[in-house]
């Protein structure tokens, strides 16, 4: 039960850090990342922000929820019954797709921006084509597939939370609707501005969820003995 908060609570305080690092390198225009010319200028202390950014987010977002997600289908696999594989798949698929997107920027912002700073006019061209493409398929592809993965496991992990006496339930439930909301958005081009406001309760709403999580659950670690904490009790 400890490692489950503590990964709840450090992954949300990580969260919030993506959420910092991302302002500080884009400002308010969030959309700057799907720009290569813009990405690729960058200061290398900028660049290296971002990078961090990344860091942040695989650690924060995605890395967390293998442990959450294997404790809540643990310890409920008798109230989830076949739901509990549902879920568990659903999550570790949220986990790859969001951490893969998250890596490929990580690893690529570098190279093309060396290539970018000493090419010539082709060579820029072509580096701000493929950072453009890459955080396009990011965003818009990956990223965007995780509205309907979270949008089935969210409103069933809030229920059978919330009738365990778990706080907090209804802020899983919005993430869920704003997540579902981020998808359907991305099928109209015209709705951006609804896509990134979808996209902002998401980055609020999830990591303020991890953390009272974690809190609670430590202080349910502290009322019981360490053996049912080893056996994952629910209370």
């Amino acid at each position: 039960m400890r490692f489950t908060a503590w990964s709840a609570i450090i992954g949300g305080i990580l969260a919030y850090a993506n959420v910092g690092l991302s302002f500080v390198v884009t400002g308010p225009d969030a959309d700057m990342v799907l720009h290569g010319t813009s990405m690729l200028a960058l200061q290398p202390d900028t660049r290296d922000l971002f990078r961090w950014c990344m860091v942040a987010d695989t650690f924060g977002f995605y890395l967390p929820f293998l442990v959450i997600g294997g404790y809540f289908v643990h310890v409920f696999r008798e109230e989830l019954g076949a739901l509990g594989n549902m879920v568990a798949m659903a999550v570790v698929l949220y986990v790859v797709v969001g951490v893969t997107g998250a890596v490929m920027q990580f690893a690529i912002l570098h190279p093309l921006a060396h290539l970018y700073a000493g090419g010539d006019d082709a060579t820029r061209n072509a580096a701000a084509a493929v950072w453009t493409a890459i955080a396009n398929a990011t965003q818009n592809g990956l990223w965007w597939i995780e509205g309907p993965l979270v949008l089935f496991w969210t409103p069933i992990a809030a229920n059978v939370l919330k009738k365990d006496g778990w706080r907090g339930s209804i802020l899983l439930k919005i993430v869920g609707w704003a997540f579902g909301l981020f998808f359907l958005f991305g099928f109209f081009p015209d709705l951006d501005a609804l896509s990134n406001a979808s996209e902002m309760v998401v980055v609020l709403i999830l990591p303020l969820w991890m953390l009272l999580f974690g809190w609670q659950m430590l202080r349910r670690a502290r009322a019981m003995p360490a053996r049912m904490q080893g056996a994952g009790a629910s209370a």
